[in-house]
């Protein structure tokens, strides 16, 4: 007989709708899984909407999963919300790298028969089952955690970039990491950094970014706080970006987020 844990902590697959969505029972899709040949063992250390996770949560479920003896089950199922799943599944798959663990989320409450709750579910099931090692999360189709960047508008995620090498002994610090998207016309005086731990500044799709962040950099050099670029691209080809530093390639804002607080 196999044996999945699943750990529930909330998100839209734990709500119920009338005239908003409301959190009901963080594990009441298992009173619509049933297989044969599987025993879940079900456990909820807390329960959320996603847009409301903070660094505190993470550690809680960190701690958690850290605790398992993997040995005694063929992976682990995390429920969780939509809107925050990459970062989450960033922060497990830059910590739990080498077990098996799937990220489920769904887009409506279980109960509604439009909703992607139970498929994402078999889905991660039928996978673990499969034995492949590593984080991913189930959302219409399987994605790597740590190259899957948060759904759009149309409630789609996607991939892009690539695995980074392991961190060596990642700890989940709280840190205040000012992330910056660029846009026309932006003031970087704008921004305070009396309290700032850590900048970190996504690219435009090119890997270009204003040329008035150097003014920036440097004010953030002046008070030792750290800065780094984000890319999913390889390299930078525009003259205008040749002189920038401390680029982060190959990555997303979440999974370029997940490593700065891990390191």
């Amino acid at each position: 007989m196999k044996k999945i844990l699943v750990i529930a902590t909330g998100g839209t697959i734990a709500t119920v709708k009338d005239n908003h969505l409301h959190l009901e029972n963080p594990l009441k899709i298992m009173d619509y899984i049933e297989y044969k040949d599987v025993v879940f063992e079900c456990v909820s250390p807390f329960s959320v909407l996603s847009e409301n996770m903070n660094i505190d949560l993470w550690n809680q479920l960190i701690e958690y999963i850290g605790q398992i003896d993997f040995d005694q089950y063929d992976g682990l199922i995390v429920l969780h919300g939509s809107d925050t799943l990459a970062y989450t599944g960033a922060i497990l798959g830059n910590i739990f790298y080498d077990k098996k663990i799937i990220l489920v989320a769904s887009d409506k409450p279980v109960e509604d028969e439009s909703s992607n709750a139970i498929p994402n579910f078999r889905t991660a099931v039928d996978f673990l089952l499969d034995g492949v090692t590593g984080v991913y999360l189930s959302y219409d189709k399987l994605f790597r955690a740590e190259t899957t960047n948060s759904a759009n508008e149309n409630d789609v995620f996607f991939t892009s970039g690539k695995q980074n090498a392991p961190l060596q002994n990642p700890v989940l610090k709280k840190k205040n990491i000012l992330v910056i998207n660029p846009y026309v016309g932006i003031d970087y005086n704008n921004y305070n950094l009396d309290t700032v731990d850590a900048v970190l500044h996504s690219m435009y799709h090119s890997a270009t970014a204003p040329e008035n962040v150097l003014a920036f950099i440097q004010k953030c050099k002046d008070k030792k706080i750290p800065f780094n670029f984000v890319t999913t691209k390889s390299s930078v080809e525009y003259e205008s970006a040749k002189d920038f530093e401390n680029i982060i390639f190959n990555s997303t804002i979440e999974n370029a987020y997940a490593r700065l607080l891990l390191t």
